[in-house]
Order: C-alpha cells, then sequence, then structure tokens
C-alpha cells in the first residue's frame, strides 16, 4: 500500500514481461465512495480525510456524553493540523504519530488531495 492509493504491482511469472503499471489502483475518491474513508468536513478542510475507525471512534466517544460528534472530532483534527503543520517545518517521514488522543493513537499521513489523512495504526 501506498499512501490511501492502494497499489498492487503485477508480479511476473515465468516468461511473462514485468510491467511497471499497477494492475490495481484503489484511489482515495473511491475509498470515500466506499466509507472507508470519511471526509467530514468537505467545505471547512477539503484535503482533510480520517478513516472509518477514526470517525467510529469519536462518534463512540460523543455517544452518551455531554459532548457532539462535532466536540469530539474538532478538537482532534486541529491537533492533527498543528502537529502536521509543525512536522512541515523538520520532515523525518511520511508517518506522523499522535498519542493520548481521544482514540487513542493516531497517525498523520499525506494523502492524495495534497492534504492528511488521519488513522488508527490498526488502519495502515
Amino acid at each position: 500500500r501506498s499512501g490511501y492509493c492502494f497499489t498492487i504491482d503485477h508480479q511476473p511469472q515465468n516468461n511473462q514481461v514485468e510491467s511497471e503499471e499497477p494492475i490495481f489502483s484503489y484511489t482515495l475518491e473511491q475509498a470515500i465512495d466506499d466509507g472507508v474513508l470519511i471526509h467530514p468536513y468537505p467545505d471547512r478542510w477539503p484535503w482533510l480525510i480520517v478513516t472509518q475507525s477514526v470517525w467510529e471512534g469519536c462518534k463512540k466517544e460523543s455517544s452518551g456524553a455531554a459532548r457532539t460528534l462535532d466536540q469530539c472530532l474538532v478538537p482532534l483534527l486541529m491537533d492533527c493540523i498543528i502537529a502536521a503543520q509543525e512536522r512541515q517545518k523538520n520532515p523525518k517521514d511520511d508517518v506522523l504519530k499522535l498519542e493520548h488522543t481521544v482514540v487513542g493513537t493516531v497517525w498523520i499521513m499525506p494523502n492524495e488531495k495534497g492534504g492528511i489523512t488521519v488513522m488508527k495504526p490498526e488502519d495502515y
């Protein structure tokens, strides 16, 4: 897998010529359409995506509580945006880890929209 566009490369067998083109790719837009990835605030943050498990974790955290889904999700996303902006000053690798959030540890990774995708480690 590569970022959020999943790619499976063709493996040559016997006398087959190796192909540089992937035989299958799963785009960010397809993942959003399928519900694997969520675009929680497309007007506010068109470049910000979360995985279904982050979304569900915030929904669970806000259910029956005194706060709404937005009151759970927006602070998490603001923390992720700030961490990603800090990382731009001194980039080390594509994965930025943020611990002790309302949904546990999250990874922040670049996406094909030029923004970030927030996911749980087990989503990768």
